[in-house]
Formats: C-alpha cells, sequence, structure tokens
C-alpha cells in the first residue's frame, strides 16, 4: 500500500483522538454531591473546593481540604484524593459547557456544577515544591510551587471504585 494512505489514516486517527469529544454517557448523578463515571470507576465531586470556600488553594490547603472532607466522611466515603493528572486529562471534554466562576468556558461534562475553579490541583508532584495543576478551559498542564495560589487553583476529589 502507498505511503499517502497511511499518512491519512495517521492524520485522521490522531485527530479523531484528539478532538472529537469524548461521550460521557457512563457519567451518573449520585445525588449526594458525586457523580460516578461507570467508564473508568472514578467518583468525581460535584462541586469543587471554591464552591464552598469562595477562596484559590494552595497544594498544601487542598490536602487539608480533602482531609476535612474525609473526616466528614463526604457522600459516605473516606477515601477521597486529588486526582492524577492523567484523570483530569481524560475527564476533560471539548464540547464543554459549564461556567467556571469567572464565567469561561469549562471542558467538564455536562452534570457537574457551574462556578467552579478554572484549574484544579492535581495529586502529582514535580520534584519537592512543585505540584502539577489542570486548566480546564483548553486542557492545559502547569506546575507551580505547592505554597501558592496565585491562580485560584481549587480541588475536585476523586476516589475509585475498582480497587
Amino acid at each position: 500500500m502507498p505511503a499517502l494512505p497511511y499518512f491519512v489514516l495517521t492524520i485522521f486517527t490522531v485527530f479523531s483522538l484528539n478532538i472529537v469529544p469524548v461521550a460521557f454517557a457512563g457519567l451518573v448523578d449520585n445525588q449526594n454531591g458525586s457523580l460516578t463515571d461507570s467508564d473508568t470507576g472514578l467518583v468525581w465531586q460535584k462541586n469543587d473546593s471554591f464552591h464552598e470556600l469562595k477562596k484559590g488553594l494552595n497544594w498544601y490547603e487542598a490536602l487539608e481540604y480533602i482531609s476535612k472532607k474525609n473526616s466528614e466522611n463526604f457522600s459516605g466515603h473516606n477515601d477521597w484524593r486529588l486526582p492524577t493528572l492523567k484523570e483530569l486529562n481524560n475527564l476533560w471534554v471539548s464540547s464543554g459547557k459549564i461556567k467556571s466562576k469567572d464565567a469561561e468556558t469549562l471542558g467538564l461534562p455536562s452534570g457537574f456544577a457551574n462556578g467552579g475553579s478554572y484549574y484544579l490541583w492535581s495529586g502529582d508532584e514535580r520534584g519537592l515544591d512543585h505540584a502539577w495543576y489542570f486548566g480546564l478551559g483548553n486542557k492545559e498542564n502547569y506546575f507551580n510551587l505547592k505554597d501558592l495560589a496565585d491562580m485560584d487553583q481549587g480541588v475536585k476529589m476523586v476516589y475509585s471504585t475498582k480497587r
């Protein structure tokens, strides 16, 4: 087979995987402040920390927020954590219509609450002093000092139903 058809097929595949939105037909509202993605087994906090606290958090404060929510047995669970950067990237959809606290369009599937943070902390660290965070508007991966919240980073907790 000539090289041109392989090239066209490769371009089409890359385009399809990166541009066409992923369907979230498996996203179920648990009616307790959480959403379950039946495809991945991940349970997500429907809101994020900004809805409750009305401020951004640094990474250490994000861990404290999750610890507090775990001690309260939020949505009947005490095993909430920060999502990985990969989990946040996989959550993102290009067709999202949810709005941030600043009225920016976020790449969140429907079902999540409007009015949250544009940037969310991940549990992935980068060395001793930095951690990764995710931009929900344009599928952006950044890292910052753990003790800074200069981008009003928030927390969207997650836990896995698959053990």
